[in-house]
């Protein structure tokens, strides 16, 4: 092998050992949670999703915001394991209504989001995915905490007597305040039940 052939193939596996290092790097395991794991690949996915749908107006990369992602990472997988647990199930149907409903909101059509998936080697199903166990974690926390709401409805009725408005706008924010006071006594109950499924499974920092 000439001294030419032989300097071209050292760059070349330099540059090999350098990108499977990097790559080795990227999947290192950060967190485990029973089975499942949290890589700094997912970290970087989730920050650079985040960023997009945010329209890279997040300016802050520091620590903090790592940190920040990865709790949001960890939240997330404690409830894709809870629901699968229970064995909650959500139609197609309104996993694809429920995503239409937030690209909109965010003002991202598909084509800008399949886009973005292909540039930054994400799945395409990730946010399809992350709206999933959303939508599966608020069905299990209302079967199971729903039946203990109790609505304080002499406190809305309060709060109506303020509003001078006539009896039919009275029974359209009468019903508007219940099921403002009913999704945050949900909120509060889903936040706990949060709390009380991290402590059942194995989270281990790595």
């Amino acid at each position: 092998m000439s001294k030419l052939k032989k300097f071209f193939f050292l760059i070349f596996f330099l540059f090999y050992i350098s990108q499977v290092t990097a790559k080795q790097l990227s999947n290192n395991i950060v967190v485990s949670i029973d089975n499942s794991i949290i890589t700094e690949l997912d970290i970087k996915k989730e920050i650079n999703f985040v960023n997009f749908i945010n329209k890279n107006q997040i300016a802050d990369n520091s620590g903090s915001l790592r940190n920040e992602i990865l709790n949001i990472l960890i939240d997330r997988k404690v409830k894709d394991i809870e629901t699968n647990y229970y064995k909650i199930e959500i139609s197609e149907k309104e996993i694809e209504n429920n995503l239409n409903d937030f690209l909109q909101k965010i003002k991202i059509n598909n084509d800008e989001l399949n886009t973005f998936f292909n540039k930054n080697e994400i799945e395409k199903n990730y946010l399809k995915n992350t709206l999933t166990i959303e939508l599966k974690w608020s069905k299990l926390v209302r079967q199971m905490y729903e039946s203990r709401i109790n609505i304080n409805l002499t406190e809305i009725n309060k709060q109506l007597e303020k509003e001078e408005k006539n009896i039919e706008d009275d029974e359209k924010i009468k019903k508007q305040l219940i099921i403002i006071e009913k999704n945050k006594l949900l909120n509060k109950f889903a936040t706990t039940h949060l709390e009380k499924s991290k402590k059942k499974y194995l989270i281990k920092f790595l």
